[in-house]
């Protein structure tokens, strides 16, 4: 699935036309005289690699372009349709900085997969399927800085795909069901309870054992297009497709998709473009970076992100649509991000010259926008920011710009306090330090400029503008706020601005306490900006549910959580917990529903025992099966 306006867009600013690079952030010049082809099928390492005696596969093409490359010789690599299961990896090898290109002679259609199919399964008496298993992927460390009580589930990185269709893993043979499967490394045995209806010996089957389809590192000038790179079992905050301390890169019409965390990751390098490319369904995050300068995103969608993550209840660590740290010079423009289960684009730490122009960020679980620790300048401009968690989070960030934006309807996931724009972060301020000048930043949020908006919410219980600033981090906030020519709106209350100490101000009000925005409005507009938010219709039938906290905790033997459930073109799911304690018991209101809001409610008798407990939640709509792994902090009544 490309972008949907990236097939009738000439975009004259960042394609190749006649070999040549016109403007870009990556200037490749290509025009390369010397094929090399490699087909799948009928190919041979042993070939020479001409279009009648190609290459079976990407590697010994790639070993081959590098030898012409230290002669100074650029290949076009072509690569024709095909599955190919192999870890692609371009290195430095006396590189002299002719360009290499890896481009799909169809575009989609050559495929690059960290899977490897299983045939072959055993029937046992109950339905279950068996196969030997292996690889012994292991369990993931725990990223530095992140929350060590992670569940397991969510540090897995087992993938099984039957008939190209994702089946969950479980942690146990004792919770499968149909659509769900069991890697046991003890045994060296895998179990599969296949979705209803599946012919198991005809259906394809494939099982991710690679952790990369493809690294580049200490390179320049590298082309990648219309190349599909998926099934990668990376762990934690690492990504399938890496480019590590390179330059010049680009990546053209690709896909990055259903890898078990990271899509694509771009980490120390200098001058990449990607353009008109998708990373879909990753277990955690679609694009990804860090350390990066001169940067370009454009005609990108990123789009149901974090599944893996959402298996574990973690919305806000490394996740999400796209997410970069530490970078300088950055620019996403005319990029999609729906449905993630957690931000839809994420500047957070050390980000200076960044621009997003023209994004579409809608129905994402935590902020749409989330740009934090930040010294900026940072731009946010002609966007649509809609019926995610929150509109725009803003946390610790200096010269923040947003101007001729559409917020609407955010806050309706139940994640964030209710705001199209919320202001928060560290009292006194965030110290950071810049990776390439040493300089320390104490960041407080000053220097905002919010002009040429539209703030509409949807429905009650959600505000315009929301905070929790207090004492001088507020008095920052709003003596440096330069705001005008907005236009806000509310249709319950016009009483939407909750400020300082959560007073809930009126316009009028919040003119008063910032000293600006006199040239704004409040008026319902006159066209709804609902339109423009609408997200295309998903060809895979699927749900997600998530919950509003990582973990919860009784108090006197009870508390409460809220739980959303979303479809996407999937009939009603039905709910139930497992692994609740001795004495402890769990109530959802409603058990079954297509999508909306659910209440738990978990209650725990005088003769529980304290203790934190991870429990369940399942989620299953006919074969389509989804469980959140939380811990629950018991106290008895």
């Amino acid at each position: 699935m490309l972008p949907r306006k990236a097939l009738f867009a000439l975009l004259p600013a960042i394609l190749v036309v006649s070999g040549i690079r016109t403007s870009a952030q990556a200037h490749v010049t290509e025009g390369q005289t010397t094929y090399l082809y490699v087909d799948a099928k009928s190919g041979s390492d042993s070939h020479s690699g001409a279009q009648s005696s190609p290459l079976k596969t990407i590697q010994a093409a790639v070993n081959k372009a590098d030898a012409n490359n230290e002669r100074n010789v650029g290949t076009k690599i072509i690569v024709n349709a095909g599955v190919y299961r192999e870890a692609v990896s371009i290195t430095a090898y006396r590189s002299t900085g002719a360009t290499v290109t890896i481009q799909a002679a169809v575009t989609g259609t050559a495929i690059i997969a960290g899977s490897d199919v299983l045939s072959g399964w055993t029937l046992q008496s109950s339905g279950i399927y068996t196969h030997v298993w292996t690889p012994n992927l292991g369990t993931c460390a725990v990223p530095s800085g992140w929350p060590s009580t992670i569940p397991t589930i969510a540090r897995r990185t087992e993938m099984l795909f039957v008939n190209g269709k994702l089946v969950t893993q479980v942690m146990s043979t004792s919770q499968l069901r149909p659509g769900t499967f069991f890697a046991s490394e003890g045994s060296n045995m895998i179990y599969l309870d296949p979705p209803a209806g599946t012919t198991v010996s005809s259906a394809s089957i494939e099982a991710a054992v690679r952790r990369q389809t493809l690294n580049i590192a200490s390179r320049s000038n590298i082309v990648l297009r219309g190349m599909v790179f998926r099934h990668a079992a990376n762990c934690v905050n690492t990504a399938g497709v890496t480019i590590n301390g390179a330059s010049n890169i680009l990546f053209d019409s690709d896909q990055l998709m259903w890898n078990n965390w990271g899509g694509l990751g771009i980490y120390g390098t200098n001058s990449v473009t990607v353009q008109n490319s998708v990373a879909n369904y990753n277990g955690g995050v679609g694009f990804m970076g860090a350390n990066d300068q001169n940067v370009l995103l454009s005609y990108n969608q990123s789009d149901y992100n974090n599944w893996r993550g959402a298996q574990g209840n973690l919305y806000d660590w490394g996740m999400g649509g796209t997410k970069f740290m530490y970078m300088r010079n950055t620019t996403v423009q005319n990029h999609f991000s729906y449905h993630n289960q957690a931000q839809g684009l994420w500047f957070d730490t050390d980000n200076k010259n960044i621009t997003i122009n023209n994004a579409t960020l809608v129905g994402n679980v935590m902020a749409g926008v989330q740009l934090e620790a930040d010294e900026g300048p940072i731009t946010l401009e002609n966007s649509h920011v809609c019926s995610s968690g929150a509109g725009v989070n803003i946390l610790n960030v200096q010269g923040l710009t947003i101007k001729n934006n559409t917020f609407y309807n955010n806050s309706g996931t139940g994640i964030y306090d209710p705001a199209e724009i919320f202001v928060a972060g560290f009292a006194g301020g965030h110290k950071i330090t810049d990776w390439l000048t040493g300089q320390v930043y104490n960041l407080i949020t000053t220097n905002t400029v919010v002009t040429g908006n539209t703030f509409e919410n949807a429905g009650s219980g959600q505000n315009v503008f929301g905070t929790y600033l207090a004492g001088n981090d507020w008095t920052q906030f709003a003596t440096t706020l330069n705001a005008g020519s907005n236009k806000w709106y509310d249709p319950t209350t016009s009483s939407n601005f909750k400020i300082v100490n959560g007073k809930a101000v009126t316009l009028g009000g919040w003119q008063s306490a910032t000293g600006t925005d006199y040239s704004s409005s409040w008026a319902k507009p006159s066209t709804s900006p609902a339109g423009a938010c609408a997200i295309p219709t998903t060809s895979y039938p699927d749900f997600a549910v998530y919950f509003s906290r990582e973990s919860y905790s009784m108090s006197s033997g009870a508390a409460t959580a809220s739980l959303h459930v979303n479809s996407y073109n999937c009939g009603t799911v039905s709910l139930w917990f497992t692994g609740l304690p001795s004495g402890v018991s769990a109530s959802l209101s409603p058990n079954a529903l297509t999508s909306g809001p659910v209440t738990v409610k978990f209650s725990a008798t005088a003769g529980a025992a304290t203790q934190t407990v991870p429990v369940t939640l399942w989620a299953v709509s006919g074969s389509r099966v989804h469980t959140i792994t939380f811990n629950l902090h018991v106290t008895p009544s």
